[in-house]
């Protein structure tokens, strides 16, 4: 089982390079990660937007893109969608945002499932590396679903548990996040997944504990002090800005860093923040090529 980031970059450090649709890459700080992350043989880049504008970037941070393809696109939404056509085609394994906006991405997956067709629901996994912690902890969804029913938690649960066994995590322990008030209509949404769940097309097993609200789940009771790896593995929250809200505590507590994906039936999108510093952008590179390294191995075994 992989319990840390530290596991994480050990396996990134040990596979071939990645493959890597960068969208957008139009500012120092993602072309600082972009440049990283290929001299460190993370990835192999194919940058997509406005060449001048990446030309530019590069060229303050002394990054020479001569044996770099860029692909020049001009329209935001025609960005990403070429991203996401590299990425079905397989002529890509993995797609990071730049400097755009995530809805531009949300949209392009939407139009290459729906080719697919797919019915599967778009949802954003965020893992935290907790100090203390035996095990990383998964967020989900902080990023798409308002105010997600019954039939669309199941989508997003079950899209949390393709990427778990990657993380080496086949039985998690799943937990339904209810608002602070808990409150009838909180109890009344919560999901039934019966006595003993099991997911669909035998992508694996969970065990549900009872829901709760987080500040009993979290915060110190009676004296004693939380045991951190008595934390569930997943978290499953009950909309969208409770998700996000509790998904960027990592930046008034120290002891969590934060990566985030949206797992798709592709491979892993990357979605750093356009606020995010080169230093977060490369951990999220790293992440990312961990879950191709295990992908590959999956396929190969």
């Amino acid at each position: 089982m992989i319990s840390s980031l530290s596991d994480i970059q050990e396996l990134a450090e040990a596979a071939e390079p990645v493959v890597t649709a960068v969208i957008a890459p139009e500012d120092h700080e993602f072309m600082l990660a972009v440049k990283e992350a290929h001299e460190r043989c993370f990835i192999e880049p194919v940058l997509i937007g406005r060449r001048v504008v990446i030309e530019k970037a590069a060229g303050k941070i002394g990054y020479n893109l001569d044996t770099t393809r860029i692909i020049e696109v001009v329209d935001r939404q025609e960005i990403a969608n070429m991203a996401l056509d590299m990425f079905a085609s397989r002529e890509v394994e993995m797609v990071s945002k730049g400097q755009i906006s995530t809805s531009y991405i949300y949209r392009a997956i939407i139009l290459k499932m729906k080719a697919r067709k797919e019915k599967a629901i778009i949802s954003v996994q965020t893992f935290w590396d907790i100090k203390g912690c035996d095990h990383l902890v998964l967020l989900t969804d902080p990023g798409t679903n308002i105010s997600p029913d019954e039939r669309k938690k199941k989508a997003i649960l079950d899209n949390a548990l393709q990427i778990m066994p990657l993380l080496g995590y086949n039985c998690p322990e799943v937990l339904e996040l209810a608002s602070d008030s808990a409150n009838l209509k909180d109890k009344q949404n919560s999901l039934q997944f019966g006595q003993k769940p099991s997911i669909k097309d035998n992508k694996g097993s969970y065990i549900l504990l009872e829901y709760q609200v987080l500040k009993k789940l979290l915060l110190v009771e009676h004296g004693h002090s939380v045991d951190l790896n008595r934390l569930p593995h997943i978290l499953l929250v009950p909309d969208l800005n409770t998700g996000n809200i509790i998904a960027k505590l990592d930046f008034f507590i120290k002891d969590i860093v934060r990566v985030t994906c949206s797992y798709t039936s592709m491979g892993p999108v990357l979605l750093p923040s356009r606020a995010d510093v080169a230093e977060g952008i490369m951990r999220e590179f790293i992440f990312g090529v961990a879950l191709v390294a295990q992908r590959r191995r999956l396929v190969n075994d």
